[in-house]
């Protein structure tokens, strides 16, 4: 696994945070109190970036069993070709490290299971291929557009022409040809590009007016609290110096303790929660003043 400067040096989503939040808990040097030793982030830090490091993932819509439309059938393995030939290569070639995944490698054809909603719902991206009128297709299409950005629409130039509601939406056109999987690759890296430079923008009519008319959907979530050592941890995660540590640790270079320390201090993000963490567990305190185990200040007695 590489690693790049800049922005979008790593890409990290937590899926689980009470998991997080547990593994922190569970580290003795926590113990009811929080000690920012710097070998403490040495220590922890490889084991928390394995735990949250999760591969980008795209789920494909696409007709999978045999079309009949206009007088012309194809059949399950041709689609398949095309699957595995040409939108999943051009995929890949547009972004290698990206998990690609279609229907009918999850679950039997003509079924829709949770595990399909849930991707329909959370992957980072989706390629719906609305080359043939297939109401499945459509109908995922549809829940994705509801849910979040983040999905490309393509169809093939020699297929039947693309339904009226969805002609006004941007789709991309391909040919199954050797030349028409450079294309089609090339396209969808412009599009992960322009994706990732606002990925919350809407990307079809339906989120457009929502966010026009300042839509509120139901929201189901229930957002776990993030413990401060957790806060501390995922800033940290941000700055690259962070990186070139872990991997001279990795390689079994000699690590300096002392070099985290400025990366800690530079950091607003990182120091706010970090003191307020030191002033509560009593490790830090003004002069003149202590603290009990309840974090109420003891005031002198005057004489």
């Amino acid at each position: 696994m590489g690693f790049i400067n800049g922005d979008s040096l790593w890409k990290v989503r937590i899926r689980n945070r009470n998991y997080l939040n547990n593994i922190i808990n569970k580290i003795n040097y926590f113990d009811n109190t929080f000690t920012p030793h710097p070998s403490v982030l040495i220590q922890f830090l490889p084991k928390l970036l394995l735990i949250n490091m999760a591969i980008e993932n795209c789920f494909v819509i696409m007709a999978i069993g045999d079309q009949n439309f206009d007088g012309h059938r194809i059949s399950q393995d041709e689609l398949k070709k095309r699957y595995d030939d040409l939108i999943k290569e051009a995929i890949l070639g547009a972004r290698p490290n990206i998990e690609v995944m279609r229907a009918d490698e999850i679950s039997m054809p003509g079924t829709i299971t949770l595990d399909i909603i849930t991707r329909i719902m959370h992957s980072d991206i989706v390629v719906a291929d609305v080359t043939y009128p297939n109401a499945n297709v459509f109908y995922e299409l549809g829940l994705r557009h509801a849910c979040k950005p983040g999905t490309i629409i393509i169809r093939d130039k020699s297929g039947p022409s693309v339904p009226f509601d969805i002609a006004h939406s941007r789709y991309i056109e391909y040919e199954n040809t050797s030349t028409g999987l450079k294309q089609l690759t090339e396209k969808l890296r412009d599009y992960f590009s322009e994706y990732e430079r606002d990925v919350a923008r809407p990307d079809n009519q339906l989120l457009e007016i929502a966010k026009f008319l300042k839509h509120k959907f139901p929201d189901y979530s229930e957002e776990p609290a993030v413990s401060k050592e957790t806060e501390i941890f995922l800033a940290l995660f941000k700055d690259p110096r962070i990186f070139e540590i872990l991997t001279k640790q990795a390689k079994g270079e000699k690590i300096d303790e002392a070099e985290i320390i400025p990366i800690v201090l530079q950091n607003p993000s990182v120091v706010g929660p970090l003191v307020q963490e030191m002033v509560k567990s009593g490790a830090l305190s003004l002069p003149g003043s202590t603290q009990n185990t309840s974090g109420k200040r003891n005031v002198r007695r005057q004489k």
